[in-house]
């Protein structure tokens, strides 16, 4: 079913309002488009999935293009998930992005998803957020603001 599905590596012409209701609705984040253009303008990589034209997910990345990159805002309109667009964009997303170790944040729930492209957990990951960010990724479990020893191994390790 994925051989429906065009993907697109290039901004020109891409609806920020259609992309910023996509993720609305998938659910990921609530995100203006002009602040979604100025993401995806300021990225290492971009993907964007079409059916029939019309845009149906997208995905990008920073980089250092050597040693590290960051996957983002990796989303596929609801109606589509479950039909192997998803791999697509992940696939050629990272095809683009040569480097040692590329790291992403999932949404609750999806992590499966991403172990079948090959991501594996990672247990040393922290994260500084705005105030405002930091409370709201508190309330919803992302960020803890206690060490725990499953989450960061052996608590007699060396720091």
């Amino acid at each position: 079913m994925a051989s429906n599905y065009e993907l697109t590596h290039d901004i020109t012409g891409i609806d920020w309002w259609r992309l910023a209701d996509i993720m609305a609705r998938a659910p990921l984040y609530d995100r203006k488009p002009f602040d979604l253009a100025m993401a995806f303008r300021n990225s290492y990589a971009v993907v964007f999935a079409h059916n029939d034209d019309k845009m149906v997910g997208a995905a990008r990345a920073t980089s250092d293009g050597v040693f590290y990159a960051s996957i983002f805002d990796a989303v596929v309109a609801p109606e589509h998930q479950s039909c192997g667009v998803g791999r697509l964009m992940l696939e050629a997303l990272i095809a683009k992005l040569p480097v040692e170790r590329i790291f992403l944040t999932s949404v609750f729930g999806k992590e499966g998803f991403y172990e079948k492209l090959g991501f594996l957990r990672q247990t040393n990951a922290m994260g500084l957020y705005d105030e405002l960010a930091r409370g709201d990724a508190i309330a919803r479990g992302v960020l803890t603001t206690h060490r725990t020893a499953s989450s960061f191994g052996s608590e007699n390790s060396p720091a």
